[in-house]
């Protein structure tokens, strides 16, 4: 089978200090902390760690269920896609992660990275970039959309979790 060759990247800065969204960031398993649950950028119900994992010891594998009662036809995702975050720098505050297995539309060796850059002391640039194989036939910009969806949502939604803690 032949398979496309596929690079992701979004890129903003945010009102927030880089040691609070870092925080939020390594939370694993906590995205729908974070993440809208109505008109979020996929249908996820829930995520846990694999059973042992934490997020303080590498590997650590979180599982990512959705709900795929709804997609519309030829939208392809696995109820279950396993994350499995390899590498954390908390010097440089950079991430980087892989899906494992075959993810949604087929694609395979998805590898993302996300970075956290302190501007000031509100202000931060976070860059998430991915990349991964696709499927000849399979439509590239539908899953560039897809996975770029889920990359402004980290980009976006992380502050607006810290800026309601700052209230409560």
């Amino acid at each position: 089978m032949k398979y496309n060759r596929v690079r992701t990247l979004v890129s903003g800065e945010v009102p927030v200090g880089a040691a609070d969204y870092w925080a939020v960031l390594l939370d694993w398993q906590g995205i729908l902390k974070w993440m809208p649950a109505q008109d979020g950028p996929v249908p996820l119900i829930r995520v846990e760690l694999e059973p042992g994992h934490t997020p303080d010891k590498l590997p650590c594998t979180r599982n990512c269920i959705f709900d795929v009662s709804g997609l519309p036809p030829g939208v392809v995702i696995p109820a279950l896609v396993q994350e499995t975050l390899l590498h954390v720098d908390p010097v440089a505050r950079f991430i980087y992660y892989n899906m494992e297995g075959e993810g949604p539309f087929g694609l395979r060796n998805y590898l993302a990275t996300t970075e956290v850059d302190e501007l000031g002391p509100n202000l931060s640039r976070i860059t998430c970039s991915g990349r991964f194989d696709l499927p000849a036939g399979v439509p590239i910009d539908t899953v560039k959309s897809v996975i770029e969806g889920v990359y402004v949502s980290i980009v976006n939604d992380i502050p607006k979790l810290i800026a309601r803690s700052s209230k409560g």
